[in-house]
């Protein structure tokens, strides 16, 4: 995770950006985007995230009985198996989960999908997005003290910028009630704004462009 704060802060200078860039992320993007919000506040006017939430709710999540089951993926991309299965049958396995799982009733992620395959063809591509989790949530480092300081560090602060936080209702993996987006929207600064996305499953900017774009653009617009 200290990589990804890494690449978004170079990105940042790269691009000769100043204190009015905004930061976007969504699901590991969001993560990050949590992280380097507090890492560099000076870089970050506003910030906008989606599907992810702050890792003091994400984090009690993770560790109930519904967080274990909804996010049974991070387990099984810990196991030694898992590149091979994920390889096999024209990566079936991925198809599925982001079929079924990953998107809301209804929608077609066919488009998605071929963008997966083939960013994921080559075993070097695969090896990657799998240590992004083997990393960042490994079977014998996750949960310990050491851990939670690590991450807790990196996004266990909550941004000081105005932000806005964006979830699907029918996002399968995190799985978000209104009291608890309630509870998001309280912790977040003044001018920060929290909302659901109805029907919507984990992938809200691709799943709805249209709403979320319109969302995002109301945010940014309005004057704090």
């Amino acid at each position: 995770m200290d990589a990804l704060v890494g690449d978004a802060s170079a990105l940042h200078e790269a691009l000769n950006g100043d204190g009015d860039a905004i930061l976007v992320g969504h699901d590991w993007g969001g993560g990050t985007a949590w992280a380097t919000a507090v890492a560099a506040p000076e870089r970050w006017s506003r910030v906008v995230i989606s599907d992810v939430p702050p890792l003091p709710f994400f984090g009690g999540y993770s560790s109930t009985y519904e967080g274990i089951e909804n996010l049974h993926h991070f387990w099984f991309f810990q196991m030694d198996m898992a590149d091979e299965v994920l390889a096999a049958n024209d990566m079936a396995y991925l198809r599925q989960i982001l079929q079924e799982k990953w998107t809301g009733p209804g929608y077609d992620a066919t488009e998605e999908w071929e963008g997966t395959r083939r960013a994921l063809a080559e075993p070097p591509g695969l090896r990657a997005a799998l240590d992004l989790y083997r990393m960042n949530f490994g079977a014998k480092q996750m949960g310990t003290p050491e851990w939670a300081a690590e991450h807790g560090a990196l996004w266990g602060t909550l941004p000081t910028q105005p932000t806005l936080y964006l979830h699907g209702t029918e996002d399968k993996s995190v799985v978000l009630d209104e009291e608890t987006m309630a509870a998001i929207r309280a912790a977040l600064p003044d001018g920060s704004e929290a909302a659901f996305l109805e029907g919507v499953g984990h992938i809200v900017p691709v799943e709805e462009p249209d709403r979320y774009n319109e969302l995002v653009l109301r945010f940014l617009q309005k004057t704090i």
